[in-house]
């Protein structure tokens, strides 16, 4: 089991235990990585580090201030992640009412408002483009005032490969389309939180597990 935790060499981690590992997007990674997108993707540049090379069972992310706890305020445990996935596709945080749907939300979501709705309309049309079928599905969805948090998430590494394959690979939307003046930082990030996770989720009927979430 491996949890990547996301932050850089200036933050203030809490004391990690043997199946956590700090990812730290201000240092050079070897091999396969996306480091030079990270102002756009955030810490989906660890998602995807994770993904290209790691072979644990069981993987995951969390943020250097944000994390994945039990009732009594711990960090979950490896027997706590694998109990829960005995019965759950995958642990992630549902968060409270954010004061705006989801379609909405971009627009708090970066300082540059209008692009990042021009954005995350482009994103959303591909959407109901390539899956019709889930229209419905897409606009339930949109209508919501809560989302899943962070890109964070802990699952078998086999689910974690296909959730991977399809955002970064498979959706027809590629962010290398765009030129990355016209997309406004951590727009990827924001997007794939928002509208991508939860919308896979939705179609491939992945049962997800809502932990509680401690900040730091």
């Amino acid at each position: 089991m491996k949890i990547y935790v996301v932050g850089s060499s200036k933050n203030r981690f809490l004391p990690l235990d043997n199946i956590r590992e700090k990812f730290l997007i201000d240092q050079k990674h070897e091999g396969d990585n996306i480091d030079f997108l990270n102002p756009w993707y955030c810490e989906l540049t660890g998602l995807y580090y994770l993904w290209k090379h790691c072979d644990d069972d069981i993987v995951g992310l969390e943020h250097y201030r944000r994390y994945f706890v039990n009732n009594k305020n711990q960090l979950l445990s490896e027997n706590e992640i694998r109990e829960i996935l005995q019965t759950n596709d995958i642990i992630a945080h549902l968060s409270n009412d954010i004061g705006s749907t989801i379609y909405n939300a971009p627009a708090w979501c970066n300082r540059n408002k209008i692009s990042m709705m021009d954005f995350s309309k482009k994103i959303l049309f591909c959407l109901r483009y390539n899956y019709p079928e889930y229209k419905d599905t897409l606009m339930n969805m949109l209508v919501q005032r809560k989302h899943w948090q962070g890109n964070m998430i802990i699952c078998k590494k086999e689910l974690f490969n296909k959730y991977c394959q399809w955002l970064f690979e498979d959706f027809s939307i590629k962010f290398e389309e765009f030129k990355p003046k016209d997309i406004p930082e951590r727009s990827f990030g924001y997007i794939s939180e928002l509208f991508l996770f939860p919308f896979w989720c939705l179609i491939n009927n992945v049962k997800i597990y809502n932990s509680k979430r401690k900040e730091i």
